[in-house]
């Protein structure tokens, strides 16, 4: 994003043809614009349960390292926070692993990605990605510190809680390999990269059904357009 700035602000300087004032508009365009592309795409406003539902883990931790490392540009730096792990509502671990300790990862050239750069405890909803052992939590899910949460959202978390272990036990399905978990072997794709791919498809299927609506609210109100013009006409014509 800085260096989107910086690159447009070097090319306002170089045209000097354009006014102060339209040179300022343009400038202010072009971050807007810029704003818009790097912007995170999420499935609708966050709640708790959709949160809830679409995360692999979902816990209250605690933070208590925080470690800056490289992301291969100078003024960009990936972060690394550890996690002591105090309560689990949702767990899709294998053999008990992340039952105490995890390590969040998260990066500014991610868009989606949250930056944990505080210590102190947190309701965490994250994913898990596979390829590097890390979790990464994501902005389409709602942040909240431990201190920030309502009684009512302690009790609702325990309630979907206990909602996804009766299915979990109830369910043979979770026994099986998955469908997508043989589509990412055979393709080699990123954990990362599938799930955030099922959600671009998930917002374009709701932009769809939006679309469809708006033509088919417009189709009608020139049917009706055009019946009262016809309607007017033949009164006139009388």
């Amino acid at each position: 994003m800085k260096k989107l700035i910086c690159l447009t602000a070097k090319l306002m300087n170089k045209l000097t043809f354009i006014t102060p004032m339209k040179s300022r508009l343009f400038l202010l365009f072009l971050i807007i614009f810029s704003v818009k592309i790097a912007a995170c795409k999420c499935n609708g406003t966050p709640t708790l349960k959709s949160s809830f539902d679409s995360a692999d883990f979902v816990f209250i931790g605690e933070i208590y390292d925080i470690t800056e490392v490289p992301s291969g540009f100078k003024t960009v730096q990936n972060i690394l926070s550890k996690v002591k792990i105090n309560k689990t509502y949702k767990s899709d671990s294998y053999d008990g692993f992340y039952t105490h300790n995890a390590t969040l990862f998260g990066s500014p050239l991610h868009s989606c990605d949250v930056l944990f750069t505080q210590k102190g405890k947190y309701l965490i909803f994250a994913y898990d990605e596979k390829d590097t052992g890390f979790l990464y939590s994501d902005q389409c899910f709602i942040q909240k510190k431990l201190d920030e949460l309502s009684p009512e959202e302690l009790k609702e978390l325990e309630s979907l809680s206990s909602q996804y272990k009766k299915l979990s036990e109830n369910s043979d399905i979770f026994n099986a390999p998955e469908l997508t978990d043989l589509i990412v072997d055979s393709s080699n794709q990123s954990d990362r990269k599938i799930k955030e791919q099922k959600r671009e498809i998930s917002i374009l299927h709701q932009q769809n059904n939006r679309y469809k609506i708006i033509i088919y609210i417009s189709i009608f109100v020139i049917v009706m357009f055009l019946i009262a013009l016809s309607f007017m006409r033949r009164k006139t014509q009388r």
